[in-house]
């Protein structure tokens, strides 16, 4: 893939990038211009970058253009590329947010919108099964790829799918063990370039372990896992960070908590330091936040956010903030923060309502989003061209 290395030409980007906003989408002339640049090599350079920048909903109507265009735009470096440029730090424009409200339906929000108004409608997803009505619950993001998880008949489901494209794959059978997971997680091995799934769950009074690779599209059950620990967190626990899967657990031979991770590359587990959080608390649980580990210490009038600003160094721990309950006559689920600001706000998902918490100033504020109340789960995803399907489209 090429680069922009004229200081000239990657001057006028911006202003290239602006202009292609607005007309794009309708006008005929800028496709046939770029159709030019592909065939005739002019401009290619420029051309390339351009489409980089450009969101996904655009990029899908231009693979209709010509041949060459949808194999660049398919193409998995191009996709990485792109993917790249999409999660710039300090960059939430193809940020977006999934809310899972109870029973089937799926909506989406643009994270934008929440933290910088005016606050947008929310759009309901169409995803896999929807017709059906089956209860769907959400394991987690990695990549713009969505893990999703339902019960048929006593058994648990699972299919990625990327909300963007509407691609989706529906994973096969893990085959003989307990039939109810309690704890799942997703994410990406980049040792591999493999997504894997994890489903915990309970047979024979033992742990069982089985991931699943989309690489080779089967289950494996993996040993191993520590014999002093038990995990006592729900699914929405497992949360993927830096190529590994965590959870909180207890240690059965002082009492104490852990954070255990499973590292999807080696298939190994490892113990992560935990932060000097100080005083007693009534439930811990630990979170992904803007791509950092994240620990949630819950008290009864307050919570405290912990990050790890380096993964795996006991002294990056910093308490990003310790924040008040808000009066609600309902008891609290749990407190969940999706995202932070460096520039001082956090978005919290209290009790099925999101909050904004202003770091600098101590203030609270609820984004208004219509129709965004009472919801069951939120998770973050960005939009990206990744497919559940590129590892078939490889093989064949």
């Amino acid at each position: 893939m090429l680069e922009i290395s004229s200081p000239s030409i990657a001057g006028y980007l911006p202003v290239l990038v602006e202009a292609i906003g607005h007309f794009v989408a309708t006008s005929c002339c800028w496709l046939l211009f770029f159709r030019y640049c592909l065939i005739t090599n002019e401009f290619l350079e420029l051309v390339i970058e351009i489409l980089l920048r450009l969101p996904v909903k655009t990029l899908i109507r231009f693979r209709c253009v010509c041949k060459s265009w949808c194999t660049m735009i398919y193409e998995p470096q191009f996709v990485k590329k792109h993917l790249s440029r999409a999660t710039k730090d300090g960059d939430i424009t193809h940020w977006r947010v999934i809310i899972r409200y109870r029973y089937h339906d799926l909506k989406s929000c643009s994270l934008h919108s929440i933290f910088h108004e005016p606050y947008e409608c929310p759009v309901d997803l169409y995803y896999p099964f929807k017709t059906l009505q089956r209860g769907v619950g959400i394991v987690g993001s990695c990549n713009g790829l969505v893990c999703i998880y339902y019960y048929e008949k006593s058994v648990d489901n699972f299919y990625l799918w990327n909300p963007s494209t509407r691609e989706s794959h529906i994973l096969p059978y893990y085959g003989d063990g307990a039939n109810f997971g309690f704890s799942y997680g997703f994410g990406y091995d980049s040792f591999n370039d493999d997504y894997k799934v994890i489903r915990v769950a309970y047979a024979k009074g033992s742990l069982e372990v089985k991931v699943y690779s989309l690489k080779i599209d089967s289950w494996r059950r993996i040993e191993g896992f520590p014999s002093n620990l038990i995990m006592f967190q729900p699914m929405e626990s497992s949360k993927h960070v830096n190529g590994s899967i965590h959870w909180v657990g207890t240690n059965l031979c002082d009492n104490s908590w852990v954070i255990l991770a499973f590292d999807l590359g080696e298939e190994t587990y490892k113990e992560i330091p935990k932060p000097n959080h100080g005083k007693e608390f009534a439930l811990v649980s630990v979170m992904a936040l803007r791509g950092c580990l994240c620990v949630v210490c819950e008290y009864a009038f307050s919570f405290d956010v912990w990050v790890m600003n380096e993964y795996g160094r006991k002294e990056s721990w910093i308490k990003l903030v310790s924040m008040p309950y808000l009066a609600d006559p309902r008891p609290i689920r749990r407190s969940i923060p999706l995202w932070y600001m460096k520039d001082g706000g956090i978005l919290v998902n209290l009790n099925g309502v999101f909050v904004l918490y202003d770091l600098v100033n101590h203030t609270l504020k609820h984004p208004f989003i219509y129709g965004i109340r009472d919801f069951q789960q939120a998770e973050i995803y960005v939009e990206s061209l990744v497919s559940p399907n590129a590892y078939k489209k490889v093989s064949n």
